[in-house]
């Protein structure tokens, strides 16, 4: 008696880790294994007079319903606990896989009693859903293995690791299975009433061949992991359970306003008449569209306004006495404060590089320490948006790559450093799909142009003296382009000012602010006087670009915060600071310029 529970066997083994575990180098574990009827679990306590709730094993093996070999094993591996190895090979009838549970028992006569006990349901599972087992029902006192009789001396659970029911198990349905079926009937019944609705009305979207498959895949692993599964296990699959049906349903009726759901579909009309047009020129005269396009390149920032000034601040001052696009017009919005700008939708203006918390050391790894961030090493130029049919290859194939006496063509003294950094981010224009990632199409492209800053320029004079920022920047850009190791340091974050008062769910709220390393999905280009790197949110997980798709008509609800840094490893590269970084107020997707 286990908890107040009956049980025909139980006893302490030890079991071999699963899963990352496995191969770990303590992979062997004391668990309490308990059989009632043909019904196996092992339970987290690794003595059973310490099982608590013995409703919530941490694993259950139904040996009735599923085709098992036992295998009792005598030769000593290395690594193994005991001498007295016991395996249970499991092919499941789901998803036709095989899968092997190994214990260790503490002496010989338990190795056996316990092999006898589970190979009795060995084999196959008959027509009646039962298992057709070897030699039927078991009793402890029945050495199966090496037909001899082996006697037991009473042995009190509460004291020992192993202890049996002298009772015999008998081979009916336990409740567990019992429960297994309707469960598994309630799923199909649940499944073929929700086809009955989809195939009636005619003003429902037809079901895709990629989501029946996903509906299909998802319940099955969803019954195979809640049957043999423990209590953490079924928790978890209950809640990508209940987020697939969420997005399933979030895909054919639609959450959105009807303001929402028009989003894009004008971009999406005017790159299809610009593309026709082009065409048709083109058949006309090609040699002279490729001059007429040569002359196209637009200014960095004309498609997107920079935010201006709060009335009668010293920034407003200063700029009324330089030009917008002076050497001193973008120093003085790079240091100005964040009051002394409006808020004006549709608009960009620098971030304040202390929004975000970056790594600090000594010893990063054990103490987690964050603290905010230095000012920025650039300075932000512009920043643009544009919607196309494909993706801006190369800022240079639109714009003018800027020339600004005094920042643009100053010597950094070192050749691997220019004194210009273009971000260019592509955000996918289309719906993303689950299994196959669309590496070019509808896209939006976000090309952001950083200079030096003034501080940045006067350490680069002697790098020996210069901060860690300034030491890991300097080794990023000599580095990236030849090690895919060293380039995928670079991180990006996004921050949305006053998360609680939109309507984003709750639990994206702990995301909120937090890195993201730039690998396979970033692209380093050196040109003459500039770095251009390219973020492809395209290769992203397709939960991150579902998710970043979705929220794009809601962008002209906040205020979004990004910003860029390089990732600190050891404390001679710490504090990280960030890079540069842009505040866009209130984006508006349907602004998005598309005849450029």
């Amino acid at each position: 008696v286990v908890a107040g529970r009956k049980y025909d066997l139980c006893g302490s083994m030890y079991k071999r880790r699963g899963g990352f575990g496995r191969n770990k180098e303590n992979n062997w574990v004391m668990r309490s294994f308990t059989l009632h009827g043909q019904i196996l679990c092992y339970h987290e306590e690794p003595h059973p007079e310490q099982i608590t709730n013995p409703s919530k094993p941490r694993a259950r093996l139904n040996l009735a319903k599923t085709e098992t070999i036992a295998e009792m094993h005598s030769k000593h591996k290395q690594g193994l606990p005991t001498d007295h190895l016991l395996t249970i090979n499991i092919y499941d009838p789901v998803i036709r896989n095989k899968r092997k549970w190994e214990m260790c028992c503490i002496s010989k006569e338990e190795q056996v009693m316990w092999y006898n006990a589970i190979r009795a349901s060995d084999g196959p599972v008959g027509d009646a859903g039962v298992a057709v087992g070897n030699g039927g029902a078991w009793s402890p006192n029945r050495d199966h293995h090496e037909g001899t009789s082996l006697q037991f001396p009473n042995v009190d659970s509460g004291n020992n690791l192993f202890s049996v029911n002298r009772k015999m198990i008998h081979r009916s349905p336990s409740m567990e299975q019992q429960e297994d079926v309707l469960l598994t009937r309630a799923a199909e019944k649940a499944v073929e009433v929700w086809m009955e609705k989809e195939n009636s009305g005619n003003n429902k979207k037809e079901m895709s061949t990629s989501t029946m498959v996903l509906l299909f895949v998802t319940m099955n692993v969803a019954l195979y992991f809640v049957r043999n599964g423990s209590e953490q296990t079924f928790q978890a699959t209950l809640f990508f359970m209940n987020a697939f049906v969420l997005y399933v349903v979030m895909e054919r009726t639609g959450t959105k306003s009807t303001s929402k759901q028009t989003k894009g579909k004008g971009l999406k009309a005017k790159v299809a008449k610009k593309k026709k047009k082009v065409m048709e020129t083109d058949e006309i005269n090609a040699p002279a569209i490729e001059i007429e396009k040569s002359h196209q390149k637009i200014m960095p920032g004309s498609t997107m306004p920079r935010s201006t000034p709060v009335k009668n601040t010293e920034l407003e001052m200063k700029l009324q006495n330089c030009g917008a696009n002076s050497a001193e017009a973008l120093r003085a919005y790079a240091t100005a404060p964040t009051e002394s700008i409006q808020v004006q939708p549709h608009s960009y203006v620098q971030t304040d590089s202390s929004l975000f918390n970056l790594r600090i050391g000594p010893n990063y790894k054990r103490n987690k320490q964050k603290a905010p961030s230095a000012p920025a090493l650039y300075d932000l130029y512009s920043m643009d948006f544009l919607y196309d049919s494909t993706a801006l290859k190369n800022v240079s194939d639109k714009f003018k790559i800027p020339s600004i006496p005094g920042i643009t063509d100053v010597s950094t003294g070192h050749a691997h450093i220019p004194p210009m950094l273009v971000i260019n981010t592509w955000l996918p224009g289309e719906e993303p799909s689950v299994f196959a990632k669309n590496t070019d199409g509808d896209t939006y492209s976000i090309p952001m142009v950083f200079v030096l800053s003034k501080d940045t320029l006067e350490q680069l004079k002697d790098i020996d003296t210069a901060s860690p920022g300034v030491k890991l920047l300097s080794e990023w850009c000599r580095r990236a382009e030849s090690e895919p190791d060293f380039k995928g340091r670079f991180k990006c974050m996004g921050q949305i000012e006053d998360i609680e008062s939109t309507s984003i769910p709750k639990f994206i709220h702990g995301y909120n602010g937090k890195p993201a390393l730039v690998t396979k999905s970033g692209t380093f280009t050196r040109h003459e006087n500039y770095i251009e790197f390219t973020i492809n949110v395209n290769y992203w997980a397709f939960l991150a670009r579902k998710g970043l798709h979705s929220l794009m008509p809601y962008f002209q609800d906040f205020i979004f915060n990004v910003g860029f840094t390089i990732e600190a490893r050891h404390d001679e590269e710490m504090p990280e600071v960030l890079l540069g970084g842009c505040r866009i107020m209130n984006l508006d997707p349907d602004k998005a310029a598309v005849d450029v």
